[in-house]
C-alpha cells in the first residue's frame, strides 16, 4: 500500500495546527507564514492527498485507505504535539519530501 497519502495528511494537518494561536505560537518561530496561508495549504494538501489516494487505488479502495491514514497521521501529530511540537512541525517538511520520494519511485 501506497504511504504517499498518509505523508501528505500529516503535513496537511501539521498546516492546520500551526494555523490556530496555540500551536503556532508554541513554537516560537517568527518566520511562519500568516495563518490564512497555512489554513489553505492544509486544505490544500488534503485534498491532494485524497486526490493521490484515489489515483493510486481507485476510488473504493482509494477513499478507505484515504481515510485510513489520514487518521493515522492525525493521531501520530497529536502526539507529536503533545510530546515534541518542533519535531512535529520539523517532521511535516520531512514527511511532504517523502511523499516527493515515494511518488517518484
Amino acid at each position: 500500500m501506497p504511504y504517499d497519502s498518509g505523508l501528505i495528511s500529516y503535513a496537511a494537518f501539521a498546516s492546520l495546527a500551526l494555523a490556530t494561536k496555540k500551536h503556532g505560537s508554541s513554537l516560537g518561530w517568527s518566520a511562519l507564514p500568516p495563518r490564512r496561508v497555512l489554513q489553505v495549504l492544509g486544505w490544500a494538501l488534503l485534498a491532494l492527498s485524497a486526490i493521490v489516494a484515489v489515483a493510486r487505488l481507485g476510488p473504493a479502495l482509494g477513499v478507505t485507505a484515504w481515510i485510513g491514514q489520514m487518521c493515522v497521521a492525525a493521531a501520530l501529530l497529536v502526539l507529536m504535539l503533545s510530546w515534541r511540537p518542533r519535531l512535529s512541525a520539523i517532521l511535516a517538511g520531512v514527511s511532504l519530501v517523502c511523499a516527493l520520494f515515494t511518488a517518484i519511485h
